[in-house]
């Protein structure tokens, strides 16, 4: 087994020798004589398991080397035993309330400072356990909770027979159209997982409507739009991010950028950035698909229907900065729909 790693600060020779000799055959051993080179220790890839740290050096003190330490989320845990020849109790609530977990006073007493640096990296692997097991347990949740929200989409449009391909072809364009105007990474991470239930409104549209093969009449479209609304009343009330994000797609999917959408008629971006995308998204996909009013169209038709316009849809209604966004990466589009275009 790898022996954990401490890192000694000091600037006195004979306390870092003591020190050295004391834990060199349970642990590894580095060293540093000054507040920046223990900092610059820290922040390489080998951050040590706990730190013992002296207060009075010259330049940067211990104070303040533990602040940084303590500032720094990727260090922040790292536990930090004050070396000092101080006694006054002030000094050490000081030290306690900038993070340091105990006191070691000098001069060293080597049985109590062995023993001490045992409990505390004990307590430090006992809390690195607890650690990993619930981000475990929390992965496990989360990919149970993507699963089923995975099924329930799939449940939602059962009668599509190319369903499972659809809802994989969404995750993926509206994640990479999102990565393209440098979305952060967990927004990209959760539009992959909400932008397939955008339609899960349509449980609540008869089929002869859902499924009719021709243009609808004025009622049937009137019934066909209301299952934004429908969608995003059967998302909302969860916590969720995913679900949270899932609802302003579900309600706005469908609004143009020109105000010509529904079913608010919201324009610009007044529209949820999230839904803006899924409306570029979503038309690509629709175009290049087969529908029971239409063929599916190749990847050079749909870019010119998106880009120039057929009557019915129009540049206009998408946001014009992911609309050039889209066209940069429209070549990842057509890899997505080639690849999963079969299950």
């Amino acid at each position: 087994m790898n022996k954990r790693r401490i890192l000694v600060v000091d600037d006195t020779a004979i306390n870092i020798k003591i020190i050295n000799e004391l834990l060199k055959d349970e642990y590894h051993i580095s060293i540093a004589t000054n507040g920046p080179d223990a900092l610059a220790l820290i922040s390489s890839e080998n951050q040590p398991d706990l730190i013992l740290l002296d207060i009075m050096m010259p330049g940067m003190d211990g104070y303040e080397v533990c602040k940084q330490i303590k500032q720094e989320e990727s260090t922040s845990s790292i536990p930090v035993l004050f070396l000092t020849s101080m006694g006054q109790s002030e000094d050490e609530t000081m030290g306690l309330e900038i993070g340091a977990v105990d006191y070691i006073t000098k001069p060293i007493n080597p049985p109590i400072l062995l023993q001490r640096v045992r409990n505390h990296m004990a307590l430090h692997l006992h809390h690195e356990r607890l650690e990993e097991l619930v981000s475990q347990r929390t992965e496990q949740l989360r990919e149970g909770y993507i699963d089923t929200i995975h099924r329930l989409t799939l449940a939602s449009e059962y009668k599509d027979e190319d369903t499972g391909a659809h809802i994989k072809r969404i995750s993926h364009y509206s994640q990479e159209l999102a990565k393209s105007i440098g979305m952060p990474e967990k927004f990209c991470d959760e539009i992959f997982y909400a932008s397939p239930m955008h339609d899960i409104g349509k449980v609540a549209i008869p089929d002869a409507i859902l499924l009719k093969k021709g243009p609808l009449d004025d009622a049937e479209w009137e019934v066909m739009k209301t299952h934004a609304e429908i969608g995003a009343k059967i998302l909302s009330g969860s916590h969720s991010p995913f679900l949270e994000m899932a609802v302003e797609i579900a309600q706005c999917h469908h609004e143009r950028w020109d105000g010509s959408g529904y079913p608010n008629k919201l324009s610009g971006q007044d529209i949820p950035l999230t839904a803006r995308i899924m409306n570029i998204a979503d038309q690509y996909d629709a175009l290049r698909s087969i529908r029971p009013y239409k063929p599916a169209f190749d990847h050079q038709k749909t870019m010119s229907i998106i880009l120039k316009g057929d009557g019915r849809t129009l540049p206009q209604h998408f946001d014009p900065d992911l609309l050039k966004s889209f066209e940069n990466i429209a070549d990842r589009f057509a890899e997505i729909f080639t690849k999963h275009s079969e299950l």
